[in-house]
């Protein structure tokens, strides 16, 4: 198993207006599977590149386990794609496709015989060996794809929105078992993707990039609970700022008037977040009640989407979807309960 580690990476495209990689640094530990998560040309995969050796940084280190990899060769890297498409040899057999590397390797055929079955168990997959490429589904392919990739036991795998040509029902189950088999191998693996929920449901860490930088990395469920900064808590799907001054468990707004919080230690002029599912919606006034009207109710089947009118402003609240949807111009009461409220850069 091993570590990566990116030190003040730099990469600079010609006739960019800008760096896409600024001074970025992470480490990836051992055996752990950390996501990279941001918005288009944000530099996720620039990052895979400079790993698998495509592409060379301006500035800056990467290291596998202390050492520099920049010196050697992409081949000698050990570190192994998988990208959108599963890119197999059409005129090979599935078994040929998944040997291909041992067979490089100088693995006798009795190896590369035995390693094959032992992959297509691992992927779920037995007894395919002979069939060719263009006789499976997009998500066997895929499961190839991946069973190729591992097979060499690589030290770092590099998965480069590799289920995004998939449907749905398909593409979840490919998480789970890239997951569980990466989780088995104990192989260090870098995610890309923009997928949130993807994200979430395959990492040990996400790290949300911003800027060419890390702006933030955590386990998934703190990101997503309580996101560090405003432009990361809009990534994860917060929407609801409110500026005002902090003092001694009060929070005075001067669009919202004054509301109770649980960080009583911030004091001064702050921005507080609260996540649309935490936001509740009833008609009793109580603590932290704000007086609204409803705009519009969405059924979206697990949850439904209420928008509404506080003063100037629209608030969107995700509520239980046994909630009643309440007609437009009903008069409510929102509720910002204090332990859900938080701070943000």
């Amino acid at each position: 198993m091993t570590t990566v580690t990116f030190t003040h990476i730099s990469k600079t495209y010609p006739k960019a207006d800008a760096p896409v990689l600024d001074d970025f640094s992470l480490e990836v530990q051992s055996g752990e599977l950390v996501s990279l998560l941001g918005p288009s040309g944000i530099g996720k995969s620039t990052l895979l590149k400079l790993i698998a050796g495509i592409e060379k940084p301006d500035g800056g280190k990467i290291l596998f386990d202390g050492e520099s990899i920049l010196s050697i060769a992409p081949n000698q890297r050990e570190a192994v794609f998988m990208f959108q498409k599963a890119y197999l040899f059409p005129f090979l057999s599935v078994g040929e496709n998944i040997a291909f590397g041992l067979k490089v390797k100088g693995f006798s055929p009795e190896e590369r015989q035995r390693k094959v079955a032992e992959m297509l168990d691992l992927i779920g997959l037995p007894g395919i060996e002979n069939r060719r490429p263009n006789e499976l589904s997009g998500g066997e392919q895929q499961r190839v794809a991946l069973a190729r990739s591992l097979v060499i036991r690589p030290k770092v795998l590099l998965l480069d929105e590799p289920f995004n040509s998939l449907d749905r029902p398909v593409r979840l189950n490919l998480q789970e078992a890239v997951r569980n088999i990466q989780r088995e191998l104990g192989i260090t693996t870098i995610l890309v993707t923009h997928d949130l929920d993807e994200a979430m449901a395959m990492s040990d860490r996400m790290a949300l990039m911003m800027g060419g930088k890390v702006a933030a990395v955590d386990k998934p469920n703190i990101l997503f609970q309580r996101p560090p900064c405003m432009e990361t808590a809009k990534f994860v799907g917060v929407e609801t700022f409110i500026e005002g001054v902090a003092s001694s468990g009060t929070f005075v707004s001067a669009e919202w008037g004054e509301l109770k919080i649980e960080d009583a230690d911030k004091n001064g002029r702050a921005v507080y977040a609260i996540r649309p599912e935490h936001i509740r919606i009833q008609k009793e006034k109580c603590e932290n009640a704000l007086a609204g009207v409803v705009k519009n109710c969405i059924y979206r089947g697990a949850q439904i989407e209420m928008q509404i009118v506080l003063g100037e402003r629209v608030l969107r609240a995700h509520l239980p979807a046994k909630n009643e949807i309440l007609p437009a111009g009903e008069p409510v009461q929102v509720i910002l309960p204090k332990e859900h409220l938080f701070i943000v850069r």
